[in-house]
């Protein structure tokens, strides 16, 4: 009983008060009249139904006269009052509670506007209390994401459902992804599976059997793993996550890097190792047994030892040339693999006179314009410095110059001195030798193999020499802007520690309306009828995840129609015919839209419409959005059935959201304003005793079938 009434509005309870009262005052007058009718006797009848019946109208004009005056100035205001009074409360605490309409409810309306003020007061100081309070988790929140950013290795966390709450922007180069990666969305959406639940049973029983405390690795362990397309294979480690006090389980973190490279780098290296093997081999039989049958008959005739002459030269042609071809795929592994960087030539030769200088006794200068070269700058420096140690010991010369300058397709980096040059037997007994410091132990000659160079010394200028070093070119242009495609999102949403709490997939429709995933979404069109031909011609969508806009998800691409744009459209979305001539059809994007989406329920502002063009194309396109939508419409309709204004520039100013005039009618700029929207009804909706998904589409489907009901009349 408690529910039904809840269940029934204001209005509609105070118009059953007065049609009872209308009813009992007819039933009372009737059975007076039929009493009055028995004592006075025959006769009686006629006119006491005549002014009987005129008073009973009378009577039930006039409840119905109080009831129209009641409901229009008591409970449409009080009604009113309440939504405001709520919107004040849960959505926005700088509307204003309107009293104008509630003249006739005496001290109601002033006393709520009172209320609402000091509630607004209240707010803001303890607002400013949490502002001090959380101030330094910002800090830390702060660090964590310079930290994230900067790491070098991707880094995902995923909770035990799977469901990624934390990426750092290196994960989303390394994984090669756009919209597939997202908070709240299943890490095997870009990863394969089979990996990460071996290295989870694997840790799992580790932890419970205690053999983590005495283990090596701990709670972690090593994974390979690939792109779920197959083009690209990772490795890293997989580690638990568990409560320090508790001992409990909920997550676990990845990190990883790209071995492609490298294993394709391996699997080079064997082939090669076993065509060495297999290619020397048979030339090297064929030598041999030639060798044999000259040694062995020496008289042998002239034209068969010219026989054997010539099969001994063309093995040994045959080696030679395959050894080139050894020679040529080693030394593109070595220098495709070693570590390098792009560098501008003064950083890298300023180290080498710094290193020179403060050893003393010699004098190093930089002389020349600075170029960008692509070079592994510590061992290049190693070299230097050797080289020019050795030259002084050589020449007894104390003054060198240091240069580098482009060539058509190299680096050259000169150093400089005057002196007689450095005789090539000893140059390469000076490259034979170790680099003191270097890395493993590399020589002088390996250095110029990594970077696919040699290098010589030459007279230059009046009684001098020049060594000359040539190095690889940069490999972009520095100064300029790299390309869009490449481009990361400037600062992606990449962590919700929350999402830990989510372990279990309960059904869309019982889960509550703040633990759901939502993508907010908007199309501009050629028109507003897909059965006449109109198409899409923008389609933008942002995700709510945890309560929160992930302006960094968002999803937005122009659509080529294949038909012209009319003016009419053009005018109220600006999109003309040259911005969509070179952009994909919809058979390409709205597959990459319904990955982007996922199983997130749909939220859109008129969804019906924007449905209609989706659902009009999905089968041409492969897919199908059988996904939960929510309208913004409907639910405006049902939070504020006070008023009919429930565009979207009035919802939004109903919640104090203001939308930037150059983002209004722009798929994108509607899709994030609705998105703000909705986050505020689902407050207003909580308020109103609808929590979960399904009893927020039971209300919206409440709304549909009034406004039925009101077309009908």
């Amino acid at each position: 009983m408690h529910d039904l009434r809840e269940r029934l509005s204001l209005r509609l309870r105070i118009f059953l008060f007065f049609a009872f009262a209308g009813l009992g005052a007819a039933v009372l007058l009737g059975g007076g009249l039929w009493l009055a009718a028995e004592r006075i006797g025959e006769g009686a009848g006629p006119p006491l139904v005549l002014f009987g019946g005129a008073a009973g109208f009378a009577i039930v004009g006039l409840i119905t006269w109080v009831w129209l005056m009641f409901d229009s100035n008591v409970a449409m205001p009080i009604q009113s009052l309440v939504r405001d009074i709520q919107t004040h409360t849960h959505a926005e605490p700088n509307r204003e509670i309107a009293t104008e309409q509630g003249r006739y409810l005496g001290l109601l309306a002033p006393a709520a506007r009172e209320m609402a003020v000091a509630l607004a007061k209240a707010r803001s100081e303890v607002g400013a209390e949490v502002a001090r309070a959380t101030r330094l988790a910002e800090e830390q929140r702060g660090r964590l994401e310079t930290v994230l950013r900067d790491l070098h290795e991707g880094v995902l966390i995923c909770n035990l459902n799977h469901e990624i709450l934390l990426y750092n922007r290196h994960a989303l180069a390394l994984l090669h992804v756009s919209g597939e990666i997202g908070l709240g969305r299943s890490l095997f959406s870009v990863l394969n599976r089979q990996p990460f639940f071996h290295a989870l049973e694997r840790l799992t029983s580790r932890l419970a059997e205690g053999r983590h405390a005495d283990h090596d690795d701990g709670l972690t362990a090593q994974v390979v793993c690939a792109t779920t397309d197959g083009r690209h294979v990772l490795q890293g480690r997989f580690s638990l996550l568990v409560e320090v006090d508790a001992q409990t389980l909920t997550g676990y973190v990845v990190t990883l890097e790209d071995v492609t490279g490298e294993l394709a780098a391996l699997a080079r290296r064997d082939r090669m190792v076993r065509e060495a093997i297999e290619g020397l081999r048979h030339p090297i039989a064929n030598l041999r047994a030639a060798v044999e049958m000259l040694t062995a008959e020496p008289d042998l005739a002239a034209k068969d030892r010219q026989a054997f002459e010539g099969v001994l030269t063309a093995e040994c042609e045959a080696l030679s040339q395959h050894l080139s071809d050894l020679s040529d795929d080693y030394h593109d592994i070595v220098t495709g693999h070693w570590p390098m960087s792009d560098v501008y030539s003064s950083n890298l030769l300023n180290c080498v006179v710094r290193r020179i200088r403060d050893k003393g006794g010699v004098d190093c200068v930089m002389t020349g314009v600075p170029v960008w070269l692509h070079c592994d700058s510590y061992t290049i420096v190693e070299l230097l410095e050797h080289l020019i140690g050795r030259i002084a010991e050589e020449s007894g010369a104390t003054a060198f110059d240091l240069e580098a300058s482009g060539g058509d397709n190299r680096v050259y980096v000169d150093l400089s001195w005057q002196g007689a040059p450095v005789r090539a037997g000893v140059l390469g007994a000076w490259l034979d030798a170790t680099l003191v410091e270097s890395l493993g132990g590399l020589s002088g000659h390996e250095v110029l193999e990594h970077h696919q160079s040699e290098a010589w010394c030459e007279p230059h200028g009046d009684g001098g020499a020049r060594l000359r070093l040539p190095l690889p070119k940069a490999i972009r242009a520095h100064g300029a802007q790299p390309q869009a495609a490449e481009k990361l999102p400037a600062r992606p949403e990449f962590y919700d520690f929350d999402l830990l709490k989510r372990i279990g997939a309960a059904a869309h429709g019982d889960r509550a309306l703040d633990e759901l995933t939502y993508v907010v979404f908007d199309t501009e069109t050629t028109g507003l009828e897909p059965s006449a031909g109109d198409e899409i011609i923008s389609i933008a969508g942002v995700r709510i995840v945890n309560g929160r806009i992930l302006t960094g998800e968002s999803f937005s691409q122009l659509v080529n129609p294949g038909r012209s744009i009319p003016k009419g459209s053009i005018r109220f979305h600006g999109i003309v015919p040259e911005m969509v001539k070179d952009k994909p059809p919809i058979r390409e994007v709205l597959p990459r839209f319904h990955d982007y989406v996922g199983d997130a329920v749909l939220v859109a502002h008129n969804a019906a419409f924007d449905m209609t063009f989706l659902e009009r194309k999905q089968e041409a396109c492969g897919v199908r959005f059988d996904n939960p939508v929510l309208d913004t419409v409907l639910l405006s309709a049902f939070l504020h059935d006070h008023t009919n204004q429930h565009t979207l520039d009035a919802v939004a100013e109903r919640f104090g959201i203001e939308i930037p005039a150059e983002d209004r009618h722009t798929a994108l700029g509607d899709s994030i304003a609705t998105a703000a929207v909705f986050l505020r009804m689902v407050e207003l909706l909580r308020a109103q005793k609808i929590r979960t998904l399904a009893e927020a589409m039971q209300a919206s489907e409440r709304m549909v079938e009034i406004r039925r009901q009101q077309a009908r009349y």
